[in-house]
């Protein structure tokens, strides 16, 4: 028997036969003998080397022109009776195929006899064939074409003899089919009046070029992209968590239609976007990358990867190539010449890929403001060095003795040590304050009242606490109130202000402050605590002045409450820090100043503290980064990110020097933001060790490029950890452990308007492997000179985050040379807005190849497949091979190439399919050998060629708009055409078609007067239904009429869409849909009868309609309500029947003429 095929040969698609032309008697191999192939030989003799008999191929041109085991040859060009095969098709006592797999017809048997008798000629796929221009066909009725490709339509139907085509369509018909397929809504009654008065080719051209250029258009035609994209706005699966601002992507895709980006540009910058240079640089085109289905706690996570990765090979293939490569993830493909290890190649390209949410600076105002800044950074990094020159003459040896000494002798008792002075324990209740607010309560709480864990740490019997429960209340309720106290003046005449302090942590909101001529000096907060705890300030630099006290709750969430009793003065320091009178006695014997003595004396602990970071690894430790050769293992997303040598001053609210090299991201401004990813490593030991400082930035680990434990961290805990330490590093400790053997890569966010810099990462087995820092005491030997301590970046950082060295200041003055550029630096800083995010690829540093995978199993890896475009791309151009990074724009140069005929043929079918209501092939997903051929090649060849020249998706749309063939009715009057061409495959007329949900909808709103046309942003949420219940629900549910904005603006939550739009046929989004499903079901009469929606607006026009008639009179508004709805006049008959129906004249009688228009076939069909 002769069978089915795996791959034709790869040469066959790549290099292609010559494609002899075919007269309407001459066999079509591609249109009519594969397909008998196909079905009925190449199951016994195809690809599958298990199934194959007789080890004949009879999908590959060797196999079929072979000898076979008797001698004969399969096929014998030109003489069919001495071909093997055709002696098997007609064997009457052992015929093939088989018995149990189809026959063949007669007709088929005689098709394969004709095919070699004008010499077998076996053509490539012809998809894969190069593109050239057909020859232009001559017709009969050379006054009938508008457009050149009226030609190649008219030319196929005089071939069938299905002549004269049908008749150009009513002028209003045309003008409602016109509007609805460019623009997705109905003309309106001025539109129409106009037309009709002039329907001339002229006014026709003015109307097409009016809507081309309109923002309805892109939006309609975004919309037909994006269900090439499955766009949706949420993941799926059990929680259906939300997949990031998805909406600037679909923003991006209707600017690029509004502003005709040529078609080559527009997929390259899908594809690549932020690979490109200059104005073609587009991070957000990128975003549909990641919009797939994803799953939260994957036990296997590679496998996990490896199928949102399939769906992302799938999305690419089928919308830019009309390819079906997601058939090759387990082995090769059955039909067409893509392998397994294409998959592989391809993958390897995608996981490669990052994803990011990116910065958008759409107009240049952040970069702007950024270049701003260097020659100001530049500027303070001069007068920083001037003013360290200055500063060389302090005694700083002298003060580190003095403070050693301080700290390290004998500690004297001082015999004159002033008492405490208590300001305020509450015991008088609030005498001496004022109150404001009702979150304190009307008198301070005394330990009897207060709950057993408020009393923890309380040394006194009374506490001031704006936990002030009621009887028969919850904390929630006390913790929503707010308040003030404010005390009276004080003078400071003590070295530090003490008290007790508890509640939550919420700086800003609760809180104890120190005012000092009006201004908060200190502050201090609770720790989400109960238990009381001491604050001690320092205020001896206030000595002599007046102060008072500040005690606030603003904050009405979880711990919204403050509590602090014991306000006192006292001499006494806190543990640690040596007595002042012994800090003034040092001054006084080594004539130092006593003030600046007494900052050497208190910072003393902690500049000899230890702190992880400089000192060694462990011999066992693998180090991955210490940006000592800047940051050329990383990608930088974003502004913020960029690597700064050790010894380098920056501007962290004060100026700061850095002791090591670090990956920064506030080196220029805290106000900008961005992502760094580190290349992909192997988890080869069970701790990763992040050495950092910052605040309010997050360090992430991604195990084989997984993202979703962002939303929920199961099975993937401890991998994300906060950056919240200013003065010292922080020693982050990661456990990789459960994932050894997996790829792993870092991504450092910094989002708002925190900064981090991060300094060493290292493997090691040991989750306490954190080395310290050299022993400062050693660092800083009695020897070591002022100038040793100003040069070395080392020690200078330290003094520096100590205070002990301030380079803005010159004894008591400031530095002008450095305060100018700092207050510069403020100033643009100040300037830099927030920016919008955007979902966004961003390549991996180093590329990775992947191994393929035996069978599609995560679990079987074999051999290693380099980074590549599918093989029959690539044969048309060089792939180089030494590509750092993910090789995304050379994959995007290669679909794209003017040379590449499957692009232009996908993209030229779709647009034709778009606005003519069905593709010249009907399958625009598969142009593989399972799709359809088209029967008009030529017509498609044409179309593809002058995209190919000419890329510009409106051009192309207007000729086909003006033409002859799309001007043509939908019905055709004469007889026999439809049993002849029963699908209107060869366009005898046009074809009639539904509306999709969108336009349904929007036409809706248009004709009620409730459309508003705003363009662009954030989705408005769907109306939920109590139907719509499940996991994952959307919190917030929106209005009914989705605020009068277009569907492509409302939300796309996968596991909650709209039933409206879906029962009419919206797609799901999973993956590429070319071609949305075309159903006419009872439901969708029902959904118009039943929908809150349909009744909501219907309301809405029948009160404008009621309110007509008192001015034009029934009859006219009858008139205006079929032309609104329907873009015609009401026929005699129709309006005799709508007379009767609102004869009463009410408002429900028009509302229901409303509903019943909407409700109509007409309504929801174009013809």
């Amino acid at each position: 028997m002769l069978s089915h095929s795996i791959l034709p040969l790869l040469s066959f698609f790549v290099i292609g036969f010559s494609e002899p032309s075919v007269s309407p008697d001459r066999v079509d191999f591609e249109r009519q003998v594969r397909p008998i192939l196909t079905r009925s030989c190449f199951p016994c003799h195809g690809p599958e080397a298990a199934t194959r008999k007789a080890e004949l191929r009879l999908d590959r041109r060797s196999g079929l022109f072979s000898i076979g085991s008797d001698g004969l040859q399969i096929i014998l060009p030109e003489k069919p009776d001495q071909s093997l095969l055709m002696q098997r098709l007609t064997d009457e006592f052992d015929p093939m195929p088989p018995e149990g797999h189809p026959e063949l017809t007669e007709a088929e048997v005689a098709i394969v006899r004709q095919w070699i008798e004008e010499g077998a000629a076996y053509q490539g796929h012809w998809s894969w064939n190069p593109l050239e221009d057909p020859e232009f066909p001559k017709v009969d009725d050379e006054e009938w074409s508008l457009q050149a490709l009226d030609n190649f339509i008219l030319a196929g139907l005089e071939e069938q003899q299905l002549v004269p085509p049908a008749p150009p369509a009513a002028p209003h018909s045309w003008l409602r089919r016109v509007f609805y397929d460019l623009t997705g809504l109905p003309p309106t009654n001025s539109q129409i009046d106009a037309f009709l008065k002039d329907s001339s080719l002229a006014a026709r051209e003015k109307i097409v070029d009016e809507l081309l250029a309109s923002q309805a258009h892109a939006e309609h035609f975004a919309r037909h992209w994006l269900d090439l994209m499955r766009y949706a706005e949420s993941h799926g699966h059990e929680f259906d968590y939300y997949a990031g601002p998805a909406f600037e992507y679909r923003d991006w895709v209707i600017d690029a239609i509004a502003n005709d980006l040529p078609i080559d540009e527009f997929v390259t910058q899908q594809i690549a976007g932020d690979l490109l240079e200059g104005e073609a640089r587009s991070n957000r085109a990128t975003g549909w990358w990641w919009l797939s289905q994803a799953t939260h706690g994957p036990v296997d996570v590679l496998a996990d990867t490896l199928d949102r990765v399939d769906n992302q090979i799938d999305v690419i293939s089928r919308a830019f190539l009309g390819a079906t490569v997601s058939c090759a993830r387990c082995h090769d493909h059955k039909f067409d010449a893509i392998g397994q290890s294409d998959w592989t190649a391809l993958s390897g390209i995608v996981r490669s890929t990052r994803r990011v949410l990116h910065p958008i600076d759409e107009v240049g105002q952040i970069e702007q403001l950024t270049d701003q800044l260097d020659p100001v950074r530049e500027r303070f990094r001069e007068g920083i060095e001037q003013s360290i020159e200055f500063q060389k003459s302090l005694p700083l040896p002298e003060l580190l003795s003095a403070a050693k000494d301080l700290h390290e002798g004998p500690q004297e008792l001082a015999e004159d040590q002033r008492s405490d002075r208590l300001l305020w324990d509450f015991s008088s209740g609030w005498d001496g304050w004022t109150v404001t607010g009702d979150a304190f309560g009307a008198t301070p709480h005394t330990r009897d009242e207060l709950p057993e864990e408020f009393r923890d740490g309380l040394l006194g019997e009374h506490l001031a606490t704006s936990h002030d429960r009621r009887p028969d209340e919850n904390s929630g309720v006390s913790d929503r109130r707010q308040g003030q106290l404010v005390s009276d003046e004080f003078v400071i005449d003590r070295e530090y202000l003490s008290f007790l302090i508890a509640g939550g942590r919420h700086p800003g909101e609760a809180y104890v402050q120190l005012i000092i001529d009006g201004e908060a000096v200190h502050e201090a907060t609770g720790n989400n605590s109960t238990r009381l705890k001491e604050i001690r300030w320092d205020v001896a630099e206030y000595s002599g002045q007046s102060a008072s006290l500040r005690v606030v709750d603003q904050h009405q969430g979880g711990w919204g409450h403050i509590s602090c009793t014991d306000f006192r003065l006292t001499d006494e320091p806190p543990a640690g820090i040596p007595a002042g009178f012994r800090i003034n006695e040092m001054a006084r014997k080594r004539s130092l100043d006593k003030d600046v003595l007494r900052r050497w004396a208190k910072a003393y602990p902690a500049l000899m503290k230890p702190a992880p970071g400089l000192g060694e690894l462990p011999a066992t430790s693998r180090i991955l980064d210490d940006f000592s050769d800047g940051s050329t293992r990383w990608t930088l997303d974003g502004p913020a990110f960029e690597p700064i040598s050790a010894g380098t001053w920056l501007l962290m609210g004060e100026p700061r020097l850095t002791s090591t090299a670090v990956l920064h991201s506030g080196a220029s401004s805290r106000a900008l933001v961005g992502t760094a990813l580190s290349q992909s490593f192997v988890a080869d030991q069970n701790f990763l060790h992040v050495v950092a400082r910052g605040e309010d930035c997050q360090i992430r680990l991604s195990v084989e490029g997984y993202w979703m434990d962002q939303h929920n961290a199961l099975l993937f805990e401890g991998l994300s950890k906060k950056v919240e330490s200013l003065q010292q590093d922080q020693h982050l400790v990661f456990d990789l452990s459960y994932y050894q053997g997996r790829s792993v890569h870092i991504e450092v966010h910094d989002h708002g308007r925190g900064w981090v810099a991060v300094d060493r990462i290292w493997l090691s087995d040991d989750s306490s492997a954190a080395e310290r820092s050299p022993d400062w005491s050693k660092a800083f030997i009695p020897d070591t000179g002022s100038e040793e301590m100003l040069t070395n970046a080392l020690l200078l950082s330290r003094l520096v985050e100590q205070g002990l060295v301030d380079p803005s200041r010159w004894g008591g003055a400031w530095n002008a040379a450095v305060i100018k550029p700092v207050m510069d630096w403020k100033e643009i800083e100040s300037q830099i807005p927030d920016p919008r995010w955007a979902l966004a690829c961003s390549d991996a540093p180093i590329g990775r190849d992947v191994s393929l995978q035996i069978r599609g199993d995560s679990k079987t890896p074999g051999e290693l497949i380099p980074r590549t475009s599918l093989q029959l791309l690539s044969a048309r151009g060089e792939w180089d091979s030494e590509i750092k990074g993910s090789g995304r724009l050379q994959l995007a140069d290669l679909i794209c190439d003017s040379e590449n005929p499957l692009f232009w043929r996908v993209q030229a079918n779709r647009i034709w399919g778009w606005v003519m209501g069905e593709g010249l092939a009907a399958t625009p997903d598969d142009l593989g050998h399972m799709g359809v051929a088209p029967l008009q090649r030529d017509l498609l060849d044409f179309l593809a060629s002058r995209l190919s020249q000419n890329p510009s998706r409106r051009d192309l749309i207007r000729e086909l708009i003006l033409s002859q063939t799309y001007a043509m009715d939908s019905q055709q009057p004469l007889q026999g055409f439809e049993e002849r061409d029963p699908l209107n495959q060869y366009w005898h007329r046009s074809h009639p078609r539904t509306l999709p949900a969108e336009a349904i909808r929007d036409g809706i709103l248009l004709v009620s007067g409730k459309l508003d046309p705003t363009r662009g942003g954030p989705p408005i949420p769907i109306h939920l239904t109590e139907f719509l219940t499940g996991r994952g629900r959307p919190g917030q549910s929106g209005p009914v009429d989705g605020r009068g904005r277009r569907t492509i603006y409302l939300a796309v939550n996968r596991n909650f869409l709209d039933p409206f739009l879906t029962v009419f046929d919206f797609p799901l989004p999973s993956t590429t849909v070319g071609k949305r499903d075309r159903s006419n079901l009872p439901a969708q009469a029902l959904a118009l009868m039943n929908s809150p929606f349909v009744h909501e607006q219907a309301e809405h026009w029948g009160a404008q309609l009621h309110r007509q008639v008192e001015e034009d009179g029934a009859d006219a508004t009858l008139t205006l309500a079929w032309k609104q709805a329907l873009g015609r006049s009401p026929q005699e008959d129709e309006l005799q029947e709508m007379r009767r129906f609102v004869a009463d004249g009410t408002l429900e009688s028009w509302v229901d003429l409303a509903h019943v228009l909407f409700q109509s076939k007409e309504f929801r069909f174009v013809r």
